[in-house]
């Protein structure tokens, strides 16, 4: 039933996954690049290259979840099968949690690693204007613009997933695809997947992100890598709540952390 849920895991194409096997601060280095290889002369020594910066990201893991009981007279007059329900609404309840932790990263814009807001003016990855070719041109140039750590190297980054609200998929819709033809226009060529997220309620705010295997964005960490969430069944008469209170419970445990690994593939429009 969880996996089911195709919609709830678009959160997948702007995260990476990883296990994590404890629940002690899980830390994450980024390193930063190197500049042009010097020359070497003839007989020449080879000088030491300067060792670039880095960044270190950090999270901890946490559990999610809760318990639902049912006693045994719900059970019985239970006539419309409203109680098998349970377990999928359940992992429908984990799907949307998941689901929010990741995208709520866009959403919030919450400090990161270095001190700053996620989305900021000093970053670069923060812009005004509403969706259209221009705004889209001008996001995707800052983008490739951005640098590494310690070298100023262009990374050359393109968007490859375009957030939005339902409000704005039909703009992002017609942007893209909307009368293509033989002479497509500079943005249609780039052509990103244009990925609605159903629970964001601002209606003219987008966000661009780089494909995570290209250019780190988010890292989810699943404990052990279980990546879908547990389901218990107390239901056994001669134990627990089942013998103390003829009530059969169920619990639901999903267990995982992340956090925002490299700014510079995230992009976002705060359009005011």
């Amino acid at each position: 039933l969880y996996t089911a849920q195709v919609d709830l895991q678009s959160w997948r194409r702007i995260a990476s996954v990883v296990p994590v096997n404890d629940f002690r601060t899980q830390e994450r280095f980024q390193m930063g690049g190197y500049g042009n290889l010097p020359t070497v002369a003839e007989r020449g020594n080879y000088a030491a290259i300067n060792t670039p910066s880095d960044e270190k990201a950090s999270y901890a893991i946490t559990k999610r979840g809760g318990t639902e009981s049912v006693t045994i007279e719900s059970i019985r007059n239970d006539d419309v099968g409203a109680l098998r329900r349970i377990p999928g609404e359940l992992a429908l309840a984990a799907g949307n949690t998941l689901h929010e932790f990741v995208f709520d990263f866009i959403r919030a814009n919450p400090a990161i690693y270095d001190g700053k807001t996620l989305f900021h003016t000093d970053h670069g990855n923060l812009g005004t204007a509403a969706l259209d070719a221009a705004s889209f041109t001008a996001a995707r140039l800052a983008m490739a613009k951005q640098v590494r750590a310690g070298s100023a190297k262009r990374l050359g980054i393109a968007p490859a997933i375009l957030m939005v609200p339902f409000e704005l998929q039909e703009t992002a819709f017609n942007l893209f695809v909307r009368g293509q033809n033989l002479d497509k226009t500079f943005v249609q060529t780039i052509n990103p997947e244009v990925l609605p997220v159903s629970y964001w309620s601002d209606a003219t705010d987008w966000a661009l992100s780089a494909d995570p295997q290209r250019c780190p964005t988010i890292e989810i960490g699943f404990l052990d890598g279980r990546e879908e969430p547990e389901l218990f069944v107390q239901d056994t008469p001669t134990v627990g709540s089942m013998f103390a209170n003829d009530t059969l419970t169920y619990k639901i445990r999903h267990i995982y952390g992340g956090a925002v690994m490299d700014y510079r593939g995230l992009y976002k429009a705060v359009v005011a």
